[in-house]
C-alpha cells in the first residue's frame, strides 16, 4: 500500500475538502491501494500569533519516512516563515512533491490555467466590449495565482498598447471586503472609473458590485467586472457575475495521477494545468448565461440552511454536554457519542496524559509532541467505541484498515502548547459543511477551560495544605484541627464509631532547646511528628496543637490498639532519647460530650503520666 501525505492550511475558518474528494474519488475509481493522510492547520485565521504556533506543530507530527508522495497545498499559509519551514522539511525528505497552485524548485506543480482564461476574459472586454480602461483588482501580491493573473493581465495591457500606470494592478485579500475597499476608495477618491473592474476572484468582484450599487453605480451600465473561480456567489449574484469555473477535485486527481507516473518511473512535467473555461455573463455586459435554475438554487440554499442549522445545534449540544462533565474523561465521551451523529467512518483522539492531572507546573510542548506521554483519549469506528489506549497500536490499527481511506490530522493546543491532536476517517460531512474549524475550536476550547480548571483546583488544593499544615513539621495545625479533625468526629459520632484521642507532649523540652539550640530542637520535633505519623492507624490525623505539643486522633479505636500505639511511639522515641509523656481518652457515641471534652481528658492523663515520670526520676536520684 502507498501512503500519500496532504500538507494543508484551511482558508480561514474552512477546510478545502474539494482536494481531498478529488484525491479520493481517483484512488477509488482506478481501485488505487492508496491511503490519504492530511494534516492540517487553520493557522490564517486567528491574529493570535502564538495561537497560529500552536496550528502549525501539526506539521511536526508525521514521519515522512513512513509515506511514500507529499501533496503540497501551502497557498493559504500566511506566515512565510512557517510556509518555508515546511518546504525545507520536504526537500530533505527526498520524497516526490506535488504542490497545488505553488511553485518550487524541484517540487511538482498542479495549478488550474490561471493564465490563459485572464487572456480570453481581456480580449473578450477589449474587443467584444470596446473596453480601454482597466484595473485589475487583486489579492496577496504574492500568491501563486494571483501573481498567475496579473502578468496575464499585464501582456494583454502591453499588446493593447496602453499604460500599466493608467490601468493599474491593485493589492488586497481574497476576500469580499477587499472589493468593498477598492470601490470605496474610488468613490472617496473621486476617481475616473474604469471600464472594467478585471477581478482576481469573485469574492472581490461581488464586492465591488454591492459597494457600487450603494454609491449609486450600476454594473454593467456605468462599468463592467469580471471575476474568477465560478463560485456559487458568481451565478446567483445580481448581476451574474462574468468567471472562470474552476474545479478543485480535477485538482485533487490530477495530483494522484502524477504521483502514479512518479512511481512508475514516467517523465513528468514539472508543471501541469487543469483546464479551465471562461463563462460569460451579465457583470461583463453579456446576457445572463442562462446556466442556473434559481428555484433550485433556492430549494437547495434550505435544505443546506436547514441541516447547517441542525449541525450549528448538535455543536451547541455538544458544548452543553461537555460543560456538565465532572471530569475529562467524561468529556471524551461526549465527543464521541457526538461524532457517532456526523457522516464519517472514525474519530480518535491522542492527547498528552497531563491533560488529565491539571498540574499546575504543566508546560505542554511548542515544538514537536511529547511522544512518551501520549495517549488515546477516544475513539469510536463505524458507531462502535475502539479500546485502544496505546498510540503506536493505533498507529498500527489505523494502517490495518487505511487503503482508500483519509485521515486528517488536526492539532489540539492551548495557544501555542500543543496538547495532542484529533484524527477524522473518512469525514464526508466536510464537504457540505466545511466549518470543521467551528468542531475543532469548540472541542479544544471546553478541554482547556477544563484543564485550567483543574489547574486551580490542584493550585487551591495545595494552597489549602500549606494553610492546614505546621511549616516545620509538616503535622496538620490547630487550622486543620478545627476544620478536618472536629467535622470528622461529629461524624464518626453520628455513625457510632469509637474514636481516640491521644495528646503527646515532649518532656524537657525547653531544658532540650536551651541546651542544644533550637535547630536540633526542631528536629526533635520533627521526628516525633514522623513517628506518630508512621504508627498512626489508617484514617487517622496528627496535628502540632501547641510549640511541643501534639494530638492524635484516628477511628475505630479500641483499648487495645490505642494503647500499642502509645507503646510503639514511645519505644521508637525512646531508642533516639527523646522522652515524651502521652494520655489517650475514647470517645464514647451518645455521652454528649464534645471533642474538646474528650481533648482535656486525655490531656490531664498525658500530665498524669508526666509527673509520675518525674516522680520515677526523682526517686531514681
Amino acid at each position: 500500500m502507498k501512503k500519500i501525505i496532504l500538507i494543508s492550511d484551511g482558508w480561514r475558518r474552512l477546510v478545502t475538502y474539494a482536494w481531498v474528494a478529488g484525491i479520493m474519488r481517483e484512488i477509488r475509481k482506478r481501485d488505487l491501494d492508496i491511503a490519504l493522510y492530511q494534516y492540517n492547520s487553520y493557522g490564517n485565521w486567528s491574529k493570535d500569533a502564538l495561537h497560529n504556533i500552536g496550528e502549525y506543530n501539526i506539521y511536526n507530527l508525521p514521519d515522512f519516512s513512513e509515506y511514500d508522495g507529499v501533496i503540497l497545498d501551502c497557498s493559504n499559509i500566511s506566515d512565510q516563515k512557517q510556509k518555508r519551514k515546511i518546504i525545507n522539511k520536504l526537500h530533505e525528505t527526498g520524497l516526490p512533491v506535488v504542490s497545488i497552485e505553488f511553485e518550487e524548485e524541484e517540487f511538482h506543480c498542479i495549478s488550474i490555467d490561471n493564465y490563459g482564461p485572464i487572456i480570453e476574459l481581456m480580449h473578450h472586454m477589449y474587443e467584444k466590449h470596446d473596453c480601454r480602461r482597466f484595473v485589475f483588482a487583486g489579492g496577496p501580491k504574492n500568491a501563486f495565482g494571483n501573481r498567475r493573473r496579473a502578468r496575464a493581465y499585464k501582456q494583454c495591457i502591453e499588446e493593447f498598447g496602453l499604460k500599466l500606470d493608467e490601468n493599474p494592478i491593485l493589492y488586497g485579500e481574497y476576500d469580499y471586503n477587499t472589493g468593498v475597499r477598492y470601490m470605496r476608495e474610488f468613490v472617496e477618491q473621486k476617481r475616473k472609473l474604469p471600464d472594467v473592474f478585471v477581478c482576481v476572484n469573485d469574492n472581490i468582484a461581488a464586492g465591488i458590485c454591492t459597494e457600487a450599487e450603494k454609491n449609486g453605480y450600476q454594473v454593467p451600465r456605468d462599468f463592467k467586472v469580471t471575476g474568477f473561480d465560478n463560485l456559487d456567489k458568481a451565478a446567483f449574484f445580481r448581476p451574474q457575475i462574468t468567471t472562470v469555473c474552476l474545479n478543485r477535485e480535477e485538482i485533487g486527481s490530477a495530483c494522484v495521477d502524477m504521483l502514479m507516473r512518479i512511481w512508475n518511473g514516467e517523465e513528468v512535467p514539472a508543471k501541469s494545468y487543469v483546464k479551465s473555461e471562461c463563462i460569460y455573463g451579465e457583470s461583463c455586459g453579456c446576457p445572463n448565461s442562462g446556466r442556473v435554475d434559481y428555484r433550485e438554487h433556492i430549494r437547495a440554499q434550505i435544505i443546506s440552511e436547514t441541516a447547517k442549522n441542525a449541525d450549528d445545534t448538535l455543536l451547541v449540544e455538544l458544548e452543553a454536554q461537555m460543560a456538565r462533565q465532572s471530569d475529562i474523561t467524561g468529556m471524551f465521551d461526549c465527543i464521541m457519542d457526538y461524532f457517532q451523529k456526523l457522516r464519517c467512518d472514525g474519530m480518535y483522539i491522542v492527547v498528552d496524559r497531563n491533560l488529565f492531572i491539571g498540574d499546575a507546573g504543566t508546560i505542554f510542548p511548542t515544538e514537536g509532541y511529547n511522544w512518551g506521554n501520549l495517549i488515546v483519549a477516544a475513539g469510536v469506528e463505524n458507531h462502535e467505541r475502539i479500546p485502544i489506549k496505546d498510540v503506536n497500536e493505533l498507529n498500527h490499527h489505523l494502517e490495518e484498515k487505511a487503503s482508500q481511506s483519509a485521515y486528517m490530522f488536526t492539532p489540539i493546543h492551548f495557544r501555542e502548547q500543543s496538547v495532542g491532536y484529533i484524527i477524522l476517517k473518512n469525514g464526508h460531512f466536510l464537504y457540505d459543511n466545511p466549518y470543521y474549524y467551528d468542531i475543532h475550536c469548540t472541542i479544544v476550547r471546553m478541554l482547556e477551560n477544563r484543564f485550567k480548571q483543574l489547574q486551580l483546583e490542584r493550585a487551591l488544593g495545595e494552597l489549602q495544605e500549606l494553610y492546614n499544615h505546621d511549616p516545620l513539621t509538616g503535622a496538620y495545625n490547630r487550622i486543620a484541627y478545627n476544620e478536618w479533625i472536629r467535622p470528622a468526629f461529629l461524624d464518626y459520632s453520628r455513625q457510632g464509631i469509637i474514636c481516640a484521642l491521644v495528646f503527646l507532649d515532649a518532656d524537657n523540652f525547653k531544658r532540650l532547646n536551651d541546651t542544644f539550640g533550637h535547630e536540633y530542637g526542631d528536629k526533635v520535633l520533627q521526628r516525633i511528628v514522623a513517628v506518630l505519623k508512621e504508627q498512626c492507624p489508617e484514617g487517622g490525623y496528627v496535628c502540632r496543637y501547641g510549640g511541643d505539643e501534639f494530638i492524635t486522633f484516628f477511628p475505630h479505636a479500641t483499648p487495645a490498639n490505642t494503647n500499642e500505639y502509645v507503646q510503639k511511639v514511645q519505644k521508637l522515641l525512646g531508642k533516639e532519647r527523646i522522652e515524651v509523656s502521652m494520655g489517650t481518652k475514647l470517645t464514647q457515641p451518645g455521652d454528649g460530650e464534645s471533642l474538646d471534652d474528650y481533648l482535656a481528658l486525655a490531656d490531664g492523663r498525658m500530665y498524669q503520666q508526666k509527673q509520675q515520670r518525674k516522680e520515677q526520676s526523682h526517686d531514681a536520684q
